[in-house]
């Protein structure tokens, strides 16, 4: 997509490998640009781009609803099958 394109060649020695440091130059990116201006483009992306782009968005809002909830579980690479019944 050209916009991501753009948006890394501008900002690719601000960034990490880190999502935390992409974060707040993509959402103030994202301000500054009309709810139109962002469906025009959306419509530049392929249906397989699209798909990805919606499944993360998804998956990010359930990661959010269960940590609210207190539900599932970070495992950071540790073993935890001793929590649990067998």
């Amino acid at each position: 997509m050209k916009w991501i394109d753009e948006i890394y060649d501008t900002f690719k020695y601000h960034f990490s490998a880190d999502e935390e440091d992409m974060y707040p130059i993509v959402y103030g990116l994202l301000e500054t640009k009309s709810r139109e201006e962002i469906f025009k483009q959306l419509e530049e992306l392929c249906d397989a781009e699209l798909n990805e782009m919606v499944t993360l968005f998804i998956l990010d809002q359930l990661q959010k609803k269960l940590a609210e909830e207190g539900i599932g579980r970070v495992t950071l690479g540790q073993d935890y099958t001793d929590d649990y019944i067998q």
